[in-house]
């Protein structure tokens, strides 16, 4: 079953799909939790599934060490490697990349781990900016970025995300709104711009080679029909798309195939 809702004309295909899994891909935000709170139901499809799944997550606020946390309070028992954020992989990205002026635009503890991976942090005269979510982005840097890549720094941006869900049916802004912002005020050369999260093929292929599966072995399981399902789908790999909630979406994966 490629890319559909688990609904009750969908039950069958779905059972086909996930009885022949090897394992899980799942998307974080909007699936597995809503502002880092684990849906109820989630829990439970984890709990039973957790040596067979990797959190693949465009997610460019947190670390694993965050999720492992969240994760070990519901009694789910991961390892580090079974998380993979694109925020994390962007900053590593920026860290091979060699560059010795590397501003990045994020959470501040997000810029303690750049410099725990080695990047060189000046925000001045940068030939390298990263994007991840920025909730204190502003006018003022708005403007240095642009002219920072006019005058050739080159773009790492986490993700393509516009928003994600918040709790209450609240909608938060994402990296991708930020990235809009940029790109409405400065074309960017393909050469200079690198988008690391989902759709790219990057995060899915790290959570398959951590399960040591290829894809047409495994299921994507996400809310972006065009991040987490068209990406999976571009790789060969089976999605599930979660609607209409994840509670009732989880809820019926449980009750349906009897997890415990």
């Amino acid at each position: 079953m490629m890319g559909r809702a688990l609904t009750s004309r969908a039950i069958q295909p779905a059972a086909d799909t996930l009885s022949a899994a090897r394992g899980f891909l799942l998307d974080w935000d909007g699936c597995c939790a809503v502002d880092n709170l684990l849906v109820p139901s989630a829990v439970r499809f984890l709990r039973a599934n957790r040596q067979r799944s990797v959190i693949v997550s465009n997610n460019s606020s947190n670390t694993p060490g965050d999720f492992l946390r969240i994760l070990s309070k519901a009694g789910i028992e991961m390892q580090a490697e079974q998380i993979v954020l694109a925020g994390v992989e962007a900053l590593s990205r920026a860290a091979a990349s060699g560059s010795r002026r590397t501003w990045v635009l994020s959470d501040p503890r997000m810029r303690f781990l750049a410099r725990r991976l080695g990047v060189c942090l000046d925000a001045e005269t940068p030939d390298l900016v990263v994007l991840l979510r920025d909730t204190r982005f502003s006018y003022l840097r708005l403007e240095k970025i642009i002219n920072a890549l006019g005058s050739g720094a080159s773009l790492i941006v986490s993700n393509p995300d516009m928003t994600h869900p918040g709790r209450g049916g609240t909608i938060r802004p994402e990296t991708g709104a930020l990235l809009a912002a940029i790109q409405a005020c400065i074309k960017i050369p393909e050469s200079q711009l690198e988008i690391v999260g989902k759709p790219a093929a990057g995060l899915f292929l790290k959570g398959c080679a951590i399960l040591d599966q290829a894809p047409a072995s495994l299921v994507m399981i996400g809310d972006n029909p065009a991040t987490d399902i068209a990406g999976a789908e571009a790789l060969g790999m089976n999605a599930l798309l979660v609607v209409p909630s994840p509670e009732q979406f989880f809820r019926g994966l449980v009750e349906t195939f009897r997890i415990a």
